[in-house]
Parts: structure tokens; sequence; C-alpha cells
């Protein structure tokens, strides 16, 4: 880890210490992770989240990504005795799609885990040696689509977007999202104008 990294590391658990969660059940926190797409809808349902988290035992923070550092976010052990996760999120990237992707995988992470009392994970665009990303990503995905989207028609236009959408429940930038990761769709795409941002509601958590 870069020195910038290690910072945010070193705040965001500071952060983490004044956050109140109940006991960690992983089982809960697979079921929720498995809803989240839908909770997610709007903006401003990222408010709920961090006592969404708390409920299953994960404490969840938000601090922006210090200049340089990349950091998407970490998943980590907050104490080795007793060993409570913590997901932290830089926001970095403020699309709703985005920092629900980067949150789904920091909890697949957990769930798969790959996370001990030792281990940090971090997510900065780069490959790590600790756990298997592509699972973790699969995972990740699935949650954040719930179902399987059929073949897109050419071009893909906006009211088939909204409609699988609407037959997934989530929001369509999630839709969109999904299409782009899988090269079905371009980054530059006229479907992302005006895709919500979710840095407010993050800023809300304190």
């Amino acid at each position: 880890l870069s020195p910038t990294q290690l910072a945010w590391l070193a705040c965001a658990r500071r952060k983490a210490r004044g956050v109140t969660a109940g006991a960690y059940d992983v089982r809960a926190l697979e079921n929720l992770a498995s809803r989240l797409s839908r909770i997610l809808r709007s903006p401003e349902a990222f408010s709920s989240l961090p006592a969404l988290f708390a409920g299953v035992g994960v404490r969840l923070v938000y601090l922006e990504a210090f200049p340089g550092s990349k950091m998407n976010g970490a998943a980590f052990m907050l104490d080795k005795d007793p060993g409570q996760p913590v997901i932290a999120l830089s926001g970095r990237g403020k699309r709703l799609d985005f920092v629900l992707f980067t949150l789904l995988h920091e909890v697949a992470h957990l769930v798969r885990g790959d996370i001990d009392t030792d281990a940090v994970l971090i997510d900065d665009d780069s490959q790590h040696t600790l756990g298997d990303e592509a699972a973790t990503d699969v995972l990740a995905a699935n949650w954040a689509v719930p179902t399987d989207l059929p073949t897109p028609p050419r071009p893909i236009r906006q009211t088939w977007v909204t409609r699988q959408a609407e037959n997934a429940e989530v929001h369509p930038i999630v839709i969109v999202g999904r299409l782009q990761k899988t090269g079905l769709l371009e980054w530059r795409s006229q479907l992302v104008k005006g895709a919500p941002t979710v840095t407010e509601a993050l800023e809300s958590w304190g």
C-alpha cells in the first residue's frame, strides 16, 4: 500500500471506532446484500445504509478518497478480539451504480470469508493477492442485477433499459452499468447522461 492509502485506511479505522453496530451475522449480511439493489433505487436511499449494516454487525463509514490514492473502498476487521468487520467507502466515481458495486464487492469479500483479523482488502483499481477477485466480482454482480438480462437490441435505447430495470426492480443506471462492464455499451454512451450521484447521501453519514 502507498503512504496515501495507509493514511486513508488509518483515518477510516479511526472513524469506524466511533460507529456502533450489533453482533456480526454473516448470513444476515448476505441476505441484505441480495436486497441492496432493490433498496437503493434512489440516491437518497444511500442515507439509510449505516443503520442497515449496523443491524447485521458491520460498521459502514464514508471517507472521501485522498488525492492520488485511487481508493474506492476497503474491508477489514476493526479489532482482533472480538473482530468486527468494517466497510469503508470513498465514493470515488460518484455514480449510484459505481458506489453500489464497490459496496457489494466489499460485502462479497466478507461473505466469502476472505478477510481475517489481520487482512485488509482494498479496492483501488489494481489486483491484490488476497481473496479471489473474479469470484468476488461475480457474486457482487449477481447481487447488483439479480435477474438475467435478455440480449439487448441494437441500438440500445432508454425504453429497453427502463423496462429491464423495472423487471429487476433496480435503478436504470444499474442496468446501464452492467451493460458497460460487459462491453455491450460504450462508456461514453448517451444513456449515462444525467446519471444519479450519491456523494450528498454519503456525506450525510457523518
